[in-house]
């Protein structure tokens, strides 16, 4: 076959980088070609490349760790719309399609097409001097030092809403199960064209999310003093003086690989329904 697969494995998640082994013994003797990368500097396998080269090498990327390290692999893809293969090597994995048991399985379903892809909405973060950030979950506004901030909101240029708290979070659909869900926002569905407005730990009695339409522009801004804004996780700009970010929509998609038939909801039951570890 002249499928080309990407490989990255997050070291510590994938000790030893053990199921990475498995996998390109499986590709070997499949003679399937491969490019590999991981976060490990010193890595034993040979010819390791770069992540932020791993698609031009690549038609799927199959990627092993958990949903950080699904959107760690996604920050580099960007806009190649190169489907990814998430193997689960962490604890929810809402982003993940299979588990380690079933790597050749799932070699088989890609030789013969018996896949599909899942495509997920990404929002555009965009600061006053033009940068760009996108997001697969959520884009944060929030203080860099953990103070209580007063952040205004606009939508769609009407004034929306002042609120006093932690930050606020624009989610997508994806995002929909990550930090707002924590914040007690809704779960969307990934299908739901929409995006979540929500404060985190909010000074209010009165302080609820908001759905807005994902066609919409999300302006936040604030007056208050060292505001940063965080892309899925990772501090990405800090502001000097008044902080100002325009969201919308970004006009390209996140692509995964679905081998199985479980649905949204039979997922959603399997992953929150747990207590502890």
């Amino acid at each position: 076959m002249n499928m080309k697969i990407g490989i990255y494995s997050n070291i510590f998640k994938d000790k030893e980088l053990a199921s990475a082994k498995a996998l390109i013994n499986i590709l070997d003797k499949k003679g399937i070609t491969y490019a590999f990368s991981t976060n490990k500097e010193d890595c034993e396998i040979n010819n390791a490349i770069p992540l932020q080269d791993l698609s031009k090498y690549s038609d799927i990327v199959i990627a092993f760790g958990g949903d950080g390290t699904m959107l760690n692999v996604i920050s580099y893809i960007d806009d190649k719309a190169i489907p990814i293969l998430g193997v689960n090597m962490g604890k929810i994995g809402f982003l993940t399609e299979i588990d380690k048991a079933e790597l050749e399985k799932a070699v088989d379903a890609l030789i013969e097409g018996k896949y599909t892809i899942d495509s997920r909405s990404l929002i555009r973060a965009q600061v006053p001097n033009g940068e760009k950030f996108y997001a697969l979950n959520e884009a944060i506004l929030t203080s860099k030092n953990s103070q209580v901030s007063s952040i205004k909101i606009n939508i769609d240029d009407s004034y929306t809403a002042t609120v006093r708290g932690d930050g606020v979070i624009v989610a997508t659909p994806t995002g929909s199960t990550a930090y707002s869900l924590a914040c007690n926002g809704p779960i969307l569905a990934p299908s739901v064209k929409g995006f979540i407005v929500n404060t985190i730990c909010p000074h209010s009695l009165h302080s609820v999310p908001i759905v807005v339409d994902d066609g919409a522009e999300i302006m936040l801004s604030s007056k208050s003093r060292d505001m940063k804004l965080v892309i899925d996780g990772k501090d990405r700009y800090t502001f000097e003086g008044d902080s100002e970010i325009k969201i919308r929509k970004a006009n390209f998609v996140a692509s995964f690989v679905r081998l199985n038939n479980q649905n949204f909801y039979q997922k959603l039951l399997q992953k929150l329904s747990f207590w502890g570890e």
